[in-house]
């Protein structure tokens, strides 16, 4: 007896210090992926009362045949055990010890739809949104009585942030994490202007269901700072790079108008990796926080060390290099 009492009190001890993780899925049946198929989630809890939501990215379907193209991975329920605990960023915040929730990129439709489309016969779902709402809805209490909430996202994942910016907002002090897809002014103003050629079919296969919140436009959703301003969300640490294929317009307004978003928020990272030779990051612009660039030196810091001092409110916490 006194074997088996002290087993179960070794067991006891390994459960309650050792981190937990687990694919859930959501609850609501229309919280589905591309195929139809009940989504999936990752949350890995820690002892801590921190949390880190992480938006996948993964590109858009923005038409009938860019849907076909994607890769069935991408249309599907994530799998496996360690789904998304990999990304640079989210093995950092483990590290930390948050909880840590990971939200797979299944819906082709940047996290912000609830409509349908029938192609080549068959019934495709664009419920990004209605998962988002699932995974909140699911973990509402936790987010509540969180010490540190913060939530990130990279692409696609990043543009979910402003899509769902109205569900971020009912929760106490959240902080965000902009990895690309940042509309500064510059880049909103040319996208507020694409409205001819594909735009109107692009617009009612890919938007025809925008949240509310969104007030007609598309590029009003996208993160920017006008946009966070409107939902009081005040700590916002954008990563937007000069050389991301994404960015649009008058460059040097470009810059300017960054360099005017970092300063107001008083965190940010921005780039101009080939005017200045920056080693490793000279063919890439896109993506930080999803791989090896997150923690690489730059004048002696790293996007990782400026999350770090972002999120205790001392050291450098800025870097533009333009």
């Amino acid at each position: 007896m006194y074997k088996l009492t002290s087993w179960i009190a070794v067991l006891t001890f390994f459960v309650a210090t050792t981190t937990q993780a687990a694919l859930l899925k959501t609850k609501d049946p229309s919280a589905i992926c591309n195929n139809g198929q009940q989504a999936t989630f990752m949350v890995s809890k820690s002892k801590s009362s921190n949390w880190f939501i992480y938006f996948e990215g993964g590109g858009v379907a923005a038409s009938p045949d860019s849907y076909r193209k994607r890769k069935k991975r991408h249309k599907q329920p994530a799998s496996g055990k360690n789904y998304g605990l990999n990304y640079s960023i989210v093995k950092d915040f483990k590290k930390k010890k948050f909880n840590v929730v990971v939200i797979p990129y299944c819906t082709s439709d940047l996290h912000q739809g609830s409509h349908s489309h029938q192609i080549d016969g068959k019934k495709v779902y664009f419920h990004g949104r209605k998962i988002i709402e699932d995974v909140f809805k699911q973990l509402d209490s936790e987010f509540k009585s969180a010490g540190e909430l913060i939530f990130a996202g990279y692409s696609a994942g990043a543009i979910g942030l402003g899509f769902n910016a109205d569900l971020i907002k009912k929760y106490k002090n959240p902080k965000l994490i902009v990895d690309s897809f940042w509309l500064d002014k510059e880049s909103r103003r040319v996208r507020k202007g694409w409205t001819k050629g594909p735009w109107p079919e692009i617009n009612k296969f890919l938007y025809s269901s925008m949240p509310r919140h969104c007030k007609g436009h598309w590029s009003a959703c996208f993160p920017q700072r006008t946009k966070f301003k409107s939902m009081k969300i005040k700590h916002v640490f954008p990563i937007w790079n000069i050389g991301d294929p994404y960015i649009k317009g008058d460059m040097n307004k470009v810059r300017k108008s960054i360099e005017n978003d970092i300063q107001f928020y008083d965190a940010g990272f921005s780039i101009d990796a080939k005017k200045f030779r920056v080693e490793g990051f000279e063919k890439w612009g896109h993506v930080i926080t999803a791989n090896k660039h997150y923690t690489k030196k730059i004048d002696g810091v790293s996007v990782k060390m400026l999350i770090e001092n972002w999120l205790s409110d001392q050291g450098q916490t800025t870097l533009v290099k333009h």
